[in-house]
Formats: structure tokens, C-alpha cells, sequence
């Protein structure tokens, strides 16, 4: 399933990328690889993740249930290497797209503020976001 990723023609202010090596018997898809990282996260961390999501960022969230969405986040492109998730709130919003390559995972991030009042927010969050998410992926790698 693949869409149109709506906010193509938004500036982003906040960009960043993590790599993870992945074994070469991984199989699994980016969705799958992404689902991984979310859905199969410690419960403490899938809370504190949803908490800042809809808590501090005022995320609009999915049904958690759903093979549209990973934890919350919109599903809108899908290919078996790559999947793009997008959330939005009265702040900003972001993008997250995972790649893989034979070797490697790589997560992209990439944060529209539409409110004066996300930058300080999201500086505040970020430090949190770039300790976790490489966390996650290094997770992630594990489970093959």
C-alpha cells in the first residue's frame, strides 16, 4: 500500500537520522522492523512514548489496534524497505521513515513546527527522542 505523504511541502526545522547494522538473516520488513521498535518496546518506554506523544506534543494518535498505524503513528506509505509514519498536532508535525538496506536500518525524523510555541517544546523533547530512539533500533537489532 503506498500513499501520497501529506506535508511534502512543509519546511522542516528539526531533521535527524540513526543507523543500526541488522544481521543478514533479518527477514523482516520495515513495517515489521518499525512495529518492532513501538509495539514490542518495555511497557515502561511504550508509556513514557505515548505519554510525550499525546501528553507534551498533543499528538493526535490512531487506534493503538490498527494495521494502518504502529503505536498511534498514521501508516502513509508502505513498501517492503521502507515505511513512512506521520503524526500531527496544533504544535507541529512529524515524520518518521524507516529504511532498510541489506545491512543496515535507518531512521529519519523530520519535525514542522506550526506553532511559535514547538520549538522550545520539541528542544526540550529532543534530548529524550535522541537517547531512545537509537535505544530502540539497537532493541530492535536484537530480535532476529
Amino acid at each position: 500500500m503506498s500513499h501520497p505523504i501529506s506535508n511534502e511541502h512543509v519546511s522542516v526545522e528539526y531533521s535527524d537520522r540513526f543507523e543500526v547494522t541488522i544481521p543478514k538473516t533479518d527477514m523482516r520488513t520495515a513495517e515489521q522492523w518499525l512495529r518492532t521498535v513501538f509495539e514490542e518496546a518495555p511497557r515502561q518506554v511504550r508509556w513514557l512514548l505515548l505519554l510525550g506523544w499525546r501528553g507534551v506534543l498533543g499528538f493526535q494518535l490512531g487506534p493503538r489496534l490498527s494495521s494502518d498505524h504502529i503505536l498511534g503513528w498514521r501508516i502513509v506509505s508502505r513498501e517492503i524497505e521502507e515505511v513512512h509514519l506521520e503524526l500531527h498536532s496544533l504544535l507541529m508535525n512529524a515524520r518518521l521513515t524507516l529504511h532498510l538496506t541489506r545491512s543496515t536500518a535507518v531512521w529519519s525524523t523530520n519535525v514542522s513546527y506550526t506553532h511559535p510555541l514547538a520549538r522550545p517544546i520539541w528542544t526540550a523533547v529532543g534530548v529524550i527522542h535522541r537517547q531512545i530512539i537509537p535505544y530502540l533500533l539497537r532493541r530492535a537489532a536484537s530480535f532476529t
